[in-house]
């Protein structure tokens, strides 16, 4: 039976987070023995994991200096769940520590997060070329999670292997629902509610069109911006088609709630767009901008619309298609589905990253 741990920096619900834990539990379910370390604290994601019976540890640790001050900690932790592996959210100084602290099994990086390739400070510049350097050093593999990271990441990578594994979603969980029967059609996204990401713009589209077509809005998820978000909607005259539904604890229900789901990511770098799978595991076509990964994820025309980032017109437009036309809807809800059984099954992503623990 091979044991890995998966490194989480915190038990914080997020896309990189949801998706690990989710993993894990797959792995577990083909053979494997995962467990987690979370290098600061596990909750509430550790809830989780204790209810799909997966071990886990929490080390207290800060970002940052505390890691590097603490690798034996780190890589005792990791060496007592994952003696077979380590599977970390990232490469960077984590897995120069791991390395440092006396860990010398295989060890496989993610790299989730492709705003690192865009850097905006002077300090992003310098440093963040400097901590994947450190990674690619340490890590025997590194997972790129859609083609776009791939192209970002074969730019800088030196050693080892590069290999590219779209995230997944179970398919059992994540499902279509019979036809709902509404009235009114509703819009929903589900995401983190931070700058970039483009909730603003899809308020402003939103009362550009969709709410004059009868549309309604669900918006899931929480973050800093939301009062300012919901102050838009109230300056747009939008309290009555706009709900804020805050952190959503049935995602799938969630997405079976609504009719067409939408991706509006402006300054955001989406390295995947877990939100954007979930919604066509669930027979929802999904409306995203041309933002980093999303246009691997929905064909235009087919499963869902691709638009720019940043337009609410052109927003605006092709929600108004979607919601306008019953018939477009559901086949493109069913080719949004078919497309997540050929591309994004959890279980062949776990598969996948198996097979690299398993050839070491």
């Amino acid at each position: 039976m091979t044991r890995i741990a998966a490194v989480l920096w915190s038990g914080t619900v997020g896309g990189a987070e949801t998706f690990t834990v989710e993993l894990c539990r797959t792995m577990r379910d083909l053979g494997a023995d995962p467990g987690v370390v979370f290098v600061t604290y596990g909750e509430p994601m550790a809830a989780r994991l204790d209810d799909a019976g997966i071990p886990h540890t929490s080390l207290g640790l800060n970002r940052g200096r505390e890691v590097i001050r603490h690798p034996r900690k780190l890589a005792s932790a990791v060496r007592a769940l994952g003696p077979d592996g380590a599977l970390l959210p990232a490469g960077g100084y984590l897995a120069a520590a791991l390395r440092g602290g006396g860990y010398r099994e295989h060890v496989v990086g993610i790299v989730h997060d492709a705003a690192q390739f865009t850097p905006i400070t002077t300090y992003d510049r310098v440093m963040r070329p400097l901590d994947r350097a450190m990674g690619f050093w340490a890590t025997d593999v590194d997972v790129a999670v859609s083609d776009f990271v791939l192209a970002r990441v074969s730019r800088e990578r030196r050693r080892g292997k590069l290999v590219r594994i779209y995230n997944g979603v179970d398919l059992d969980v994540f499902a279509p629902s019979s036809t709902r029967e509404a009235e009114r059609v509703v819009v929903g996204f589900a995401g983190r509610l931070v700058e970039g990401k483009g909730v603003d713009v899809l308020l402003r589209a939103f009362a550009a069109g969709p709410a004059q077509a009868g549309a309604r809005l669900r918006i899931a998820g929480a973050g800093p911006v939301r009062p300012a978000l919901e102050a838009l909607a109230t300056d747009l005259e939008l309290t009555d088609s706009v709900e804020f539904v805050g952190l959503s604890l049935n995602v799938p229900a969630f997405w079976r709630s609504c009719d067409v789901g939408v991706m509006p990511s402006d300054r955001f770098i989406e390295s995947f767009g877990m939100s954007t799978v979930e919604a066509m595991a669930c027979g929802r076509p999904v409306v995203v901008t041309s933002n980093g990964a999303l246009p691997e994820l929905v064909v235009d025309g087919a499963n869902g619309r691709v638009v720019a980032s940043g337009d609410p017109r052109a927003l605006a437009e092709a929600l108004v298609s979607l919601i306008a036309d019953e018939a477009t809807r559901r086949e493109a809800g069913r080719a949004a589905r078919a497309r997540c059984e050929e591309r994004f099954d959890i279980r062949d992503c776990a598969t996948s990253y198996l097979d690299l623990f398993r050839a070491a």
